[in-house]
């Protein structure tokens, strides 16, 4: 089942996958560039450290829409939604200046991206999301929680550390009343009703994500 808050987050997880590369300097014996692990699950193996884990805090969910109904072009009835929250990524590694580098090269491709004259492949990606339409506060972050603390999901006693940020993001996405099922939003076809406007003739329109 195609929910919002899994489409949500794995559209950030594909956007740093396809937009994101640790950039390591030179001396650093890792060297270069490479792809970080990322994933809406917490990493329990080594190999996938430094990791970016890809959460969401939920501050508001309510149905939407007035005196008008919903439908796909099959006649099936959807209803819309709106949310809002925040996506979380939480930096995680097995040294503090990795993952305060990392953190700085995220925060980088995320808010400040705003700020440049070129465009987001990151925001490209999240907006282009068929099942959701958001709007993300690109030209801030939260903070969260900072940590360190050993003991390792494989059972050695190195210190994990962590340091998170959130984005703000408000959006709707429309579903089947029944199944639950998302739908593709530019399929949905909206039809005003009389409820409020007696005598009036129905109004379709298309609404486009």
């Amino acid at each position: 089942m195609s929910g919002f808050l899994r489409s949500l987050k794995t559209s950030a997880v594909q956007a740093i996958e396809q937009s994101f590369q640790v950039r390591y300097p030179e001396p650093d014996p890792a060297g270069g560039t490479r792809p970080p692990y990322v994933s809406v699950e917490y990493p329990v193996d080594q190999a996938q450290y430094p990791a970016i884990w890809v959460d969401y805090e939920g501050a508001e969910l309510r149905n939407v829409g007035i005196a008008y109904t919903e439908q796909d072009p099959a006649g099936n009835a959807y209803a819309r939604w709106k949310f809002a929250g925040h996506v979380t990524f939480t930096i995680v590694a097995l040294t503090s200046n990795e993952r305060d580098m990392v953190y700085d090269q995220l925060v980088s491709l995320t808010a400040f991206a705003a700020q440049s004259s070129f465009p987001s492949q990151f925001r490209q990606v999240v907006e282009a999301n068929p099942l959701i339409a958001s709007t993300w506060g690109w030209d801030s972050v939260e903070d969260r929680a900072v940590a360190a603390a050993p003991g390792t999901p494989w059972g050695t006693m190195d210190v994990i550390y962590e340091r998170g940020f959130a984005v703000q993001v408000v959006g709707e996405f429309v579903s089947d009343p029944v199944t639950y099922e998302l739908a593709v939003l530019e399929e949905i076809q909206v039809t005003a009703t009389d409820q409020f406007y007696p005598g009036a003739p129905p109004l379709s329109v298309a609404i486009t994500s």
